[in-house]
């Protein structure tokens, strides 16, 4: 049997993709077994997925007069079905069933779209293609009806006048039967006509019984009617023939000439009047074929149960088993969304207005509390997405400026400091890495290395993303490049959009590059700022080495704890089904390594190296990226549409005005009244460490919704670390736990790592709303880290 990359490049659609797009296209199909009998598509169904039998046969089946269906071909091993569905949602045009025991590879269509959408000039590709073959085709098509036309104009002229006018009059019928051209015509021979006509050969077909005319003869037929008797016309006889049929009893035809008719209301309520017995049927093809003719308004007046019944029929795994109706599920999910977007908007504007016009307390300015309330009705709208993050961002700026907070140019500050540009610069290499295939081939690489079950990928992540964050200093990098590796993972192991496969992979990797940042001290620029604080003579302690020891027992507690409410959090739909032999297919699919993966692999090695040895050259690790982006922009590695694309300027706005909040806070004195109120209440428990550390982890906490990261370690280092240790606790283990707890992010807003990952892999691998509940966790996580570690620390000797 030929292999799988074998067949694909025998399909016309797939033969030219270059290595990289191939090897995607081969990673997205799924393998399905299927026993004889089970229907793979119905005619008339929306069409969304495209197959290629790996093993067994199935029948095609189309839909002929008299709703029968013929058998028009058998398709076995290596052939393949429904690539149209790949490029538009029109319904199949015929039934497949499996004739025996049937493996096939199935490529879902939005994991097709989501290939065109990462890759735009793949359209050009598909339309050269298609236009080819449809150019063809049409020239072949042209060449047939003509000869088709002619041959039956000779032919409809040798007919006697009887048998034209018998020919005309019977048009519209799906079915020739005798009683019905009887009544129809007034007939008293339509047997014997029928006969002779068919006995002639060449204009009717007789299946299982029933006589019809040939499609290509019948639509010849009504184009001639039509110019006769005009569309008017050719309607009236169809309900002519609709009216005979049902006072026959046969509702199946009755429903079609009724359709054909445009009487859409007599033709539902036909169908809702007999759906008990059109779903014992089983005959979901005509079902299909008869509701999409009808316009919506009537589907939802007269046969809302009929369609929710064919869904769960034919799409079981996406429809829920509840007697509400599909519609009244959407219209309470939109009422309770809509409600909630009302109670934030006013929320967060009740929220900045009591703020704005409040006394502000001893020691704040007006200024620092005019800040307070402009950043409350921030965090709210934020909190339950009112609006875009980037429009809350800049409506926080702008008012900071006309309502004269602080000076614009202070306002403005985050758009010009250093992590700004490195998200930049990361997103750009991203993108350029991400064009180039090498991340696609990093992925694979990875999931070879671990077990190809959902944990086992997970647990690679977290590792992997653990190992990279002990050198590198700059989370938000390290997260960044690691977005689009996630995402492709990801999509290898066949999880959708926003899956909780998806969100729980996704999330395994923030653990490994985000929440394990605090525990190396080259692991997060806030451990080398916290550091760089402390009094020469304490830092010559603090090694890498020691750091490190010391915060073992809060990395094992977090990565156990943290991974495990992961996976609970996060159940897969399914257990991937990919196998180490599809990997490998892929990745010989992809080839050996193109100029473009080894330039892009050398940029990146280079930037790592750069990020891993800033504390010694002393080049900010934003330089270090826009150096690696100016090196692919110059080696043309990276193409205007492509660095637009990669470059998610909605983001950047949030992020601008994130970072401003650290200069807006410290230029209104924020910074210095919530160090003032912080001071008295810890400086007493100093007496009780583990109260003090608890204690200190919580105001840290509250504190993170107004301060960001790097000016509460900076406030917290100078002002607490000296009060912890007159009381004799170890700077180490106040730093430790200081470190650790800014590492913590309850809103989007508070983490710039958090945020380079939702964006990195493109809003798709999961929603703020799915790991809301897994970011206050991690609250807990962090405290429960703590306890954990404070009876090692006082064997270490750092706790009295």
């Amino acid at each position: 049997m030929d292999s799988l990359a074998t067949v694909l490049r025998r399909i016309p659609i797939f033969a030219e993709l270059p290595p990289g797009s191939f090897a995607k296209i081969i990673a997205d199909l799924r393998e399905e077994s299927h026993p004889p009998g089970t229907v793979l598509c119905y005619e008339g169904d929306e069409a969304r997925d495209f197959y290629i039998i790996k093993s067994g046969s199935v029948e095609v089946l189309v839909n002929r007069g008299g709703d029968q269906r013929e058998l028009v071909a058998v398709s076995g091993p290596s052939d393949w079905f429904g690539e149209r569905a790949l490029f538009s949602d029109r319904p199949r045009t015929a039934t497949v069933v499996a004739r025996d025991h049937v493996v096939v590879w199935r490529l879902a269509k939005d994991k097709f779209d989501a290939l065109i959408e990462e890759n735009p000039w793949l359209i050009l590709h598909f339309t050269e293609v298609i236009s080819d073959r449809l150019y063809r085709g049409n020239q072949e098509l042209s060449k047939v009806q003509s000869a088709f036309a002619s041959q039956m104009e000779v032919l409809l002229r040798a007919q006697s006048p009887a048998r034209r006018a018998f020919l005309m009059g019977t048009a519209v019928l799906t079915t020739l039967d005798p009683p019905i051209i009887h009544d129809l015509l007034g007939s008293t021979d339509a047997a014997a006509e029928l006969n002779a006509i068919e006995a002639q050969g060449g204009l009717v077909a007789r299946l299982d019984g029933v006589v019809s005319y040939l499609e290509a003869v019948r639509e010849f037929l009504l184009a001639n009617v039509t110019a006769e008797v005009g569309a008017d016309g050719v309607r009236e006889q169809h309900r002519r023939a609709a009216a005979l049929y049902r006072t026959a009893g046969r509702r199946e035809p009755a429903i079609s000439h009724l359709l054909d008719a445009g009487d859409w209301r007599a033709a539902a309520e036909l169908l809702a009047a007999h759906t008990e017995e059109l779903i014992a049927s089983n005959r979901f093809d005509l079902l299909q074929g008869w509701v999409s003719r009808l316009p919506e308004h009537v589907i939802a007046e007269l046969l809302p149960t009929l369609v929710e019944r064919m869904e769960r029929t034919l799409r079981p795994a996406a429809t829920e088993a509840v007697a509400t109706s599909f519609r009244q599920r959407v219209a309470d999910r939109f009422q309770s969304a809509r409600a909630l977007w009302w109670f934030g908007a006013v929320l967060g504007v009740a929220a900045g207005v009591a703020l704005w016009v409040a006394p502000p307390p001893a020691g704040l300015s007006s200024s620092g509390m005019h800040m307070l309330a402009l950043l409350a009705w921030a965090v709210v709208f934020w909190a339950f997405d009112v609006l875009p993050d980037y429009v809350v961002g800049l409506g926080m700026i702008i008012g900071w400026i006309l309502l004269r907070v602080v000076p614009p140019e202070v306002a403005v500050s985050g758009f010009t400091t250093p992590p700004f540009f490195l998200i930049i610069g990361v997103l750009g290499i991203a993108a350029s890495l991400q064009s180039s295939g090498l991340l696609f081939r990093l992925a694979l690489r990875v999931l070879q290395r671990f077990p190809l079950t959902y944990r086992g990928q997970a647990l690679g992540l977290a590792l992997s993303g653990t190992a990279i964050t002990s050198a590198i200093p700059d989370v938000t990098s390290g997260v960044a490049i690691a977005g689009p590796i996630i995402l492709a993972q990801s999509e290898s192991l066949g999880y959708g959009r926003r899956s909780s496969g998806s969100a729980g992979l996704a999330m395994a990797a923030v653990l490994g590059f985000g929440q394990m940042s605090p525990f190396f001290l080259t692991g997060a620029a806030e451990n080398l700022l916290a550091w760089g604080l402390l009094p020469a003579a304490m830092r010559f302690q603090i090694t890498w080495g020691s750091w490190a020891l010391a915060a073992l027992p809060l990395a094992v507690v977090t990565f156990a704890v943290g991974f495990a409410v992961t996976m609970f959090l996060f159940p897969p739909e399914f257990q991937p089904t990919i196998s180490r032999g599809l990997i490998e297919t892929q990745i010989e699919a992809l080839g050996p390594a193109s100029r473009a993966e080894i330039v892009n692999g050398l940029v990146l090695i280079g930037a790592m190296l750069g990020w891993i040895t800033g504390p010694y050259h002393g080049v900010d690790a934003a330089w270090v990226a826009m150096t690696g982006l100016a090196v692919l922009l110059t080696a043309n590695l990276l193409d205007r549409a492509t660095f637009r694309a990669g470059i998610y300027w909605d983001f950047l706005f949030y992020l601008g005005a994130v970072l401003g909040l650290t200069p807006v806070v410290q230029a209104v004195g924020v910074d210095r009244w919530t160090i003032g109120l912080l001071a008295p209440l810890l400086e007493p428990m100093t007496q009780h460490p583990t109260q003090f550390l608890l204690v200190m982890a919580l105001v840290i906490y509250a504190a993170r919704f107004v301060l960001p990261s790097f000016p509460l370690v900076s406030l917290l280092t100078i002002t607490v670390v000296p009060i912890a240790a007159h009381a004799g606790i170890n700077p180490l283990a106040i730093t430790l736990v200081l470190c650790t707890t800014v590492a913590v992010w309850f809103l989007p807003y508070q983490s710039t790592y958090y945020l380079a990952l939702y964006f990195g892999t493109k809003e798709r691998a999961f929603s703020h709303g799915q790991v809301r509940l897994l970011a206050w966790s991690y609250g807990l996580i962090y405290l429960l880290a703590i306890l954990a570690a404070i009876p090692c620390w006082r064997l270490l000797g750092l706790l009295p």
